[in-house]
């Protein structure tokens, strides 16, 4: 759901996103085609209206979408040599504070990002085991709770409690 309570659809074949209100009215859509961003898997909104959209590609690439469809900003191979480069970026969530949650489900982590995408850093999360290929993602901040799910033979949901974001 964007700011606005609406629907937000990240269209993977077509390569667009698409806003819907709660009833299934197309309240409008972007196109990303145009822009670069391939296989568009989820998108977020950003307290300023920009979308975040993850792709699913390998390697994978984060990008900020403007509400006018041009791209302010992307995480790519290029930026990721700290952590090498993101595969099959699935998931997303954003904190209040607009740092964004990505599950890089071929490399079995999560990592955060800044807004501007500058910035990244591996949550460190208290598993026995690691995490095998995330794909989902709900931040319930109020309680700093981080929902995982993941796929590691059987789909199963992680909970994380007072994550550090």
């Amino acid at each position: 759901m964007n700011n606005e309570h609406n629907v937000v659809v990240a269209c993977i074949g077509a390569h667009k996103l698409q806003e819907y209100t709660t009833h299934g009215t197309l309240v409008g859509e972007i196109s990303l085609q145009q822009v670069g961003v391939s296989s568009p898997w989820h998108a977020v909104q950003l307290s300023t209206g920009d979308y975040v959209v993850s792709q699913d590609t390998l390697p994978g690439a984060v990008s900020v979408v403007g509400v006018d469809g041009q791209v302010v900003c992307s995480y790519d191979q290029s930026q990721a040599s700290n952590f090498g480069p993101m595969n099959r970026p699935r998931s997303l969530a954003v904190t209040k504070n607009d740092n964004i949650l990505v599950a890089d489900r071929s490399n079995n982590r999560i990592l955060s990002l800044d807004s501007s995408l500058s910035s990244a850093r591996e949550l460190v999360l208290p598993v026995d085991n690691a995490i095998q290929e995330p794909f989902g993602l709900f931040l319930d901040e109020l309680r700093k709770r981080l929902y995982v799910g993941e796929y590691d033979g059987e789909k199963r949901v992680l909970v994380f409690d007072k994550v550090q974001l």
